[in-house]
Formats: structure tokens, sequence, C-alpha cells
């Protein structure tokens, strides 16, 4: 009876340890997403360009004055269109108490060219609408097209000093006596709004100005610039071209409930001119989570891992490390199998950058610059030796891990190989090139130290023209392209 019962309990025993290899794995599955998607996180938000720093630089060259001025010289109400092959810049303004349009102002020549400063400002795509508002109640602004204009203002501040930003500078005594602002802020900007004139999602930027006018006068007002939220901050709000977060979202306020069976993250990835913090904000409901999960690299590996498990469990642990560290799209190790071990098992690093990579995928597409990246990824292994070592690094960086060098003249053969051999593809019309900055691995070196070492000579080739690969030469940095050319470090 007894050895019977044993019989009956292995099949349940195999069922049972199938069973939590199997919910085990999917739990590691969705755990590793959860990770990714930090780590896409991350890495996008890095790159986001500050655009309050951007526009900040903008405004600093913006002359208010030229607006009034320009005003001055027009009628007020001037609908004829502009001569063919002019810009369709307008000029508009509205009285704040009555909240009626005093002025349609196209843009006329060669008048107009003191307002070159502000029509490049608002060619920018981010940018919908440059304003000023004055002490004596008026808005006068520039838009690109003047369709967005309404004839009249809905609900308007007809107090400025209720204007938070306006009361922000000039709603102490201070100012009143001496034109002094009541606050050093460079700027402040506004809650994300919906734009009156465009109806989009708008950040505005308020900057204070005051001049001098003749005979002791003065003016004095704020220059306001309208941000699009969707265009300023796209790449992190649509970060992929597939399976998106189910709810991307920017906000002042890092707090915000999250939904019912909803996977939320957010991070503060941006500070504006007067201190205020952007927190980026992505959100999963469960299916798109799960479809994401299934979409993955990690899912891949857990598939792999079954079949492995099934018919060779001795292999199974050093299959999933291997896929686990591997770069998907190049098959590249990512670059989390860097650590001090390995790099001090190596006498060299070198950091490469994809010149002009941004320019690739804008002009050909994200799919081409893929196949720029497995193309590269291709030639770093072409061109380096079975016991040097190949990372992707992020993005269009890729790092190489030189062993067995003898010198720096070695090491310098061995890179100019890479530069050598030119790298092309049918999908562009140009050879691929790249900048690289290699440095030699000191044992006192870290990770982080090493490739910012790297790093920095990479930056210098990317002054000097890139394509080309730096290093130190004593205390000076050695082009190989061009050996005669040697700057001081």
């Amino acid at each position: 009876m007894a050895w019977y019962q044993i019989r009956l309990d292995r099949p349940r025993a195999t069922l049972l340890g199938l069973a939590l290899l199997v919910l085990g794995g999917l739990g590691c599955v969705l755990y590793y997403t959860y990770l990714n998607i930090q780590h896409d996180m991350n890495l996008i938000t890095a790159k986001q360009k500050n655009v309050f720093d951007v526009f900040y630089q903008r405004a600093k060259i913006l002359k208010v004055e030229n607006i009034a001025s320009y005003l001055a010289q027009h009628h007020p109400l001037d609908r004829r269109p502009p001569p063919s092959g002019v810009g369709t810049d307008y000029l508009y303004g509205y009285d704040l108490k009555s909240k009626e349009r005093f002025a349609d102002v196209p843009l006329q020549y060669p008048a107009a060219n003191i307002l070159n400063t502000f029509r490049y400002a608002l060619s920018y795509p981010e940018v919908i609408n440059i304003y000023t508002i004055w002490d004596d109640y008026r808005l006068i602004g520039m838009v690109a097209n003047e369709r967005i204009l309404p004839a009249k203002l809905g609900s308007v501040r007809v107090d400025l000093m209720s204007f938070r930003p306006w009361y922000h500078y000039f709603g102490c005594a201070s100012f009143s006596k001496l034109r002094h602002f009541c606050s050093t802020d460079e700027a402040v900007v506004s809650n994300i709004e919906v734009d009156s004139f465009s109806l989009r999602n708008t950040i505005v930027m308020y900057f204070p100005f005051t001049y001098q006018l003749g005979r002791g006068g003065y003016k004095y007002g704020l220059l306001a610039i309208d941000i699009a939220v969707d265009e300023a901050f796209n790449e992190v709000l649509r970060p992929f071209q597939h399976l998106n977060p189910s709810r991307t979202a920017i906000a002042f306020d890092a707090a915000e409930p999250c939904r019912a069976f909803h996977l939320c993250l957010n991070k503060p990835f941006m500070q504006t001119k007067s201190g205020a913090v952007l927190y980026l904000k992505w959100s999963y409901s469960w299916l798109d989570f799960i479809k994401l999960a299934l979409h993955s690299a990690a899912f891949k590996v857990y598939i792999i891992i079954i079949l492995l498990a099934m018919v060779a469990w001795k292999q199974l642990y050093q299959r999933l490390r291997t896929l686990a560290h591997t770069d998907h799209l190049t098959q590249l190790p990512r670059r989390d199998i860097l650590n001090r071990t390995m790099l001090h098992e190596h006498d060299y690093l070198m950091i490469l950058d994809i010149d002009n990579f941004k320019s690739i995928n804008d002009t050909y597409g994200h799919g081409t610059g893929d196949q720029a990246l497995v193309a590269f990824s291709r030639h770093l292994r072409s061109n380096i030796r079975k016991v040097d070592s190949a990372i992707r690094w992020g993005g269009e960086e890729f790092i190489v891990l030189f062993k067995g060098m003898d010198d720096d003249e070695m090491m310098r053969h061995s890179a100019a190989r890479l530069l050598a051999r030119p790298l092309t593809i049918a999908e562009l019309p140009d050879p691929i090139t790249f900048s690289a900055g290699v440095i030699r691995i000191r044992d006192y070196l870290s990770v982080a130290e090493a490739v910012h070492l790297a790093d920095e000579l990479l930056y210098h080739v990317k002054q000097q023209g890139k394509h080309n690969i730096a290093s130190y030469d004593g205390q000076r940095i050695h082009l190989i392209r061009d050996p005669d050319a040697e700057t001081a470090s």
C-alpha cells in the first residue's frame, strides 16, 4: 500500500514543481518588465533637454519695446495679406478691460526686421504664442497663424494684481517706488493649462520687463511664452514607437492617486528657473502591462528557460544569465554586465558614439536607426579581437574593452582599424561614422570614473569635427586620424 501511494505522489510532486517554476518565472518576467520600465524612464528623462533653460536664453534677446514700436508704425487693424513669399506671422493686441481685439497686423518688411528675434523664437514648434502684458492693460503678442485668434477674449483677470506672476514681480511697495522687481526669479511658470487661443495644453513662462521712456516715463509688464506641452515633451510623453504607457502626463505636483489596477511611476526630471520641479508620470493598466511583459526580452528568456528546464536542467542557470544580459537589438552585452572586476581584466576602455544618430532617426525613421545600430555592432565585433569585449552602453553609445595591449601605440593601431574600414548600409546614402575616446585603465579607477574620462575625450572629438578617436598622449590629447594635430588638454 505504501509503495502504491508513493507512485501516485510522484506525478503530483512533479506537477507542483512545474507549477512553481511557471509561476515563479512569470513573477520574474513581470518584475523584470517593471525594472525595464524604470530603466527606460531614467534613460529618456536624462536625454530630455530643459525647455525652461532653452526659452530663457531666447527670452533674453527679445526686446518688448520693439513690439510697441512696430505697432505704433502700422494701422492697428491692418488686415491686408503679407506680400508673396513672406511669412504669415501676425502682431495682435487686446484691451484686457474691454476684452476686444484692437490690433491685427501682418508683418510687413523691411519694418518688420526689428521683430526678427520674436519670429525666430516663434519658429520653434513648441511655441504657440509670444505676448506681452503691459501696465496699461494691453496684451500685445505675435502668432504664426491668425486663425487661432478670437475676436474677443473670454474670461480674463481685469485686476492684474490678482494675477500671480504679475503680483510676483510688481506687487511690492519697493517696485512702486524704485522700479526694482519684487522677486529675483529669472522667470516664473504657470501650471499646465489649456491655452485659450489654440486649446492645447501649455506651460507659460513669464519674464518681467521695464524700460525707460522719454521725459522720465517708464513702461513695465510681463513677457510670456506659451509652450505646447505635447510638442516640448513629446519624447517623454510618447517615448516608444509601440506599446507606450496607457497614460502619460507631466505635472508640478508629485502626489497623484494611482488608478485601480494600474502600475504608476513618477520621476522629477526638470527644474524651472524659479526652482519649481516638473514631474513625469507614466501609468500602465494591467492589460497594457501584461502586453508589454509578453513582448519583452524577459518573456522570451522565460520561454527558453522553460524549454531548457525540460531537457537540460544543468544548463538552465548559465543560459538565463547570458540572455538576461544581452541587448535584444544588437545582440551585444548590456551595460549592466560591466563591473569593476571585468574592467580591471582589460587594459584600455573606449567609448564610441555614432555620429549624427538623431539626424538618422529624424530623417530616415527609427527603423533605419535600428538597422544602423545593428550594422555598427557587427562592425565592432568584426574589427576587434576575440579577447576584446564590446558592450552596448545605451542609445547610440557603445564601449569596447581591449585586453593584452602592451602600450598606447598598440592600442591606437587596433583602434585605427575601426576608422579605416568604412561602414555602409543600403538604407543610408552616406557611411556610418563614429566618434570615440579611449583611456588606459588604471587600478584605482571605478567603472563610472573610467567611463567619465573616456567620455570627456569623446566630447573633445565631437568639438573637433567628429569621426575620430581621441586618447591621451602624456598631458596632450592625440587624435588618431590626424596625429600631427595634437591639442593641449
